[in-house]
């Protein structure tokens, strides 16, 4: 959009490479700005949603850090699996950052509206939703790479 108004062209003449007007009527102008404030807000999207994310890993790694270094996971059933937790939390996390990323998730997302008409839920389930979908996806993870791998 800004280089279309800099050099004063339309979009499908930047896309073209070829100069066909010389004035953007206005109906162009206001397309491009559109798309322009559409990507904008995919972008803000993209990166609330990565925030949250690492502030949830960040959180569930100090919180295993404190507990494996104190030992009190050891001597507790409760810690001992709320250390589980933040740390198969933290494996979550860096998966749910990669697949905010790279798009996977918004395709996952797409095609599971369509077989489970995710959309109709209220936000708050989809959120519940979603967090058990993604932890338990990383408890199978840790699973197979613990106890087949042997890592």
């Amino acid at each position: 959009m800004d280089i279309a108004d800099y050099y004063d062209i339309s979009i499908p003449e930047i896309i073209s490479g070829e100069r066909k007007s010389e004035m953007m009527n206005e109906e162009e102008r206001k397309i491009a700005k559109t798309m322009s404030d559409y990507a904008t807000t995919e972008k803000e999207k993209i990166f609330k949603e990565m925030k949250l994310q690492s502030v949830m890993g960040v959180c569930a790694l100090v919180l295993y850090w404190i507990l494996h270094e104190t030992g009190a996971y050891m001597y507790n059933d409760v810690l001992g699996k709320l250390a589980g937790y933040c740390e198969t939390l933290v494996s979550v996390s860096v998966i749910m950052m990669a697949a905010f990323t790279t798009g996977s998730l918004s395709k996952v997302r797409s095609k599971s509206r369509k077989v489970f008409v995710f959309e109709n839920f209220p936000k708050p389930m989809q959120l519940v939703v979603t967090a058990v979908v993604a932890f338990g996806g990383a408890a199978v993870t840790k699973l197979v790479l613990v106890y087949f791998l042997g890592l």
